[in-house]
């Protein structure tokens, strides 16, 4: 991962600092400041970002934004398309909370490795 690539997906997650990377993912800044300057990013942190933007788009879509929502012939606010969207993001949600919790058991068994 290029610096431009990191910075791209903190932007995209909607993380604004390192510090704040660093809070949310339970590690120390020093940590995170030296991705890219005297190491490398982890191999983990692509999918770690995606799981975040993911999780992004799916408050988003509960919350009814970015979604369009129109009222239909019977005065519904959530037509019957939109309804089977949030049905597939919640899925995809489910799947992805499994997903984030065994990378959070991976990172703490590296850590009581490390």
């Amino acid at each position: 991962m290029t610096k431009e690539k990191f910075k791209s997906l903190m932007q995209e997650a909607g993380i604004k600092s390192k510090k704040e990377l660093a809070e949310l993912m339970g590690l120390h800044y020093g940590t995170i400041n030296n991705w890219g300057n005297t190491q490398g990013y982890p191999t983990y942190l692509n999918n770690y970002f995606h799981f975040i933007i993911k999780a992004k788009k799916y408050d988003e879509a509960l919350s009814g934004r970015n979604l369009g929502l129109v009222r239909d012939e019977v005065g519904c606010d959530e037509p019957l398309k939109v309804k089977q969207e949030l049905e597939k993001l919640r899925l995809e949600n489910a799947k992805l909370r499994e997903e984030l919790e065994k990378f959070e058991r991976y990172k703490e068994a590296l850590r009581a490795i490390l």
